[in-house]
Parts: C-alpha cells; sequence; structure tokens
C-alpha cells in the first residue's frame, strides 16, 4: 500500500507544478499580423493572333477542255515553314510551294492534274475545298483560312467547266 500511497503523492505534486507553471506564465500576447490582404493587381492583355493569309489569284489550266492543272498565288507576313496549303484536308508538301519577297511574302504553287491524282485520286467532275493556313510549329495556333473552290470538269469539259473562285 506504501507504493500506491507514494505514486499518488508523486501524482499530486506533478500535477500541482502544472498548474504552479500555468499560473505563473505570461500572458499570450496580441499579434497584428493577419493571413488575408485586401491588395490585390489588374493589368490588360491582348492575345494574339496569326494572320490569314491572302489569296491574290488562282488560275486553271486546261487543254482542249480538260484540265490540267492550277496555280494558286497568295501573300503571307509569316515564312514557307508556317504556311499550310491542303486540297480537300490533304497537306501539300511546302516543296511544291515557291517564296518571294522580303515580307510580306508572296508563294505561288502550280499543281499538275498529275500531282492531284497522287494525292487525292480522280479529280474529274469534282469540287475541292483549296485551303491556305498559317501555323504556329509546335502549337496548336492556326490562323483562319483562306479558301477558294477548285471545280474540274469531265473529259473534254464535258462535266462542266474548270474553274477556281
Amino acid at each position: 500500500m506504501r507504493r500506491h500511497a507514494r505514486a499518488r503523492i508523486l501524482a499530486g505534486a506533478v500535477g500541482l507544478a502544472v498548474l504552479v507553471g500555468i499560473a505563473t506564465s505570461p500572458a499570450v500576447q496580441m499579434t497584428d499580423a493577419a493571413f488575408t490582404d485586401s491588395e490585390y493587381a489588374a493589368g490588360s492583355f491582348t492575345a494574339s493572333t496569326l494572320a490569314s493569309p491572302v489569296v491574290t489569284s488562282c488560275t486553271v489550266t486546261s487543254f482542249l477542255g480538260t484540265f490540267t492543272g492550277f496555280t494558286i498565288s497568295w501573300t503571307s507576313p509569316y515564312l514557307k515553314a508556317q504556311q499550310r496549303f491542303s486540297i480537300n484536308n490533304v497537306v501539300v508538301d511546302n516543296t511544291n510551294v515557291t517564296q518571294s519577297g522580303s515580307g510580306p511574302y508572296t508563294y505561288t504553287s502550280t499543281i499538275s492534274s498529275g500531282l492531284l491524282n497522287t494525292l487525292l485520286g480522280s479529280l474529274l467532275g469534282s469540287t475541292n475545298a483549296v485551303k491556305v493556313e498559317t501555323v504556329y510549329s509546335g502549337t496548336s495556333w492556326v490562323s483562319p483560312a483562306a479558301t477558294r473552290s477548285l471545280s474540274v470538269g469531265g473529259l473534254l469539259g464535258l462535266g462542266g467547266n474548270n474553274t477556281c473562285t
């Protein structure tokens, strides 16, 4: 029983020491610190856009009314590597495009009926979407397209006129 009495006395002494420590400790000091701030910043910005190419001409060549090819020309402030020329959403390789000028640049591409047949198959009696866009490499940025409609008549022009409008 002595052991229990000693443990009680020790527990009481520890409890009394804690109470004395709390009673003699200094009061909590007030602080001016806060975790909110009413200041803010404002500004304006404008998103960058790519300028659309401008088609300056689109002409069709024919022999005895049969489509033999077409030539398209356009201007753009961007270099050749940023030009995307497509027919019916099939991209024409830029090796078929020539660049001249020093900005804005002038681009020309002459596409023969043989190359068109290779790219798209037979075009006789069809209307095809011709599109020129500017792209920003490594991103999904694409300018609004400059478009033309290429109509290819049948043999000897029997399926309609050959036009690029």
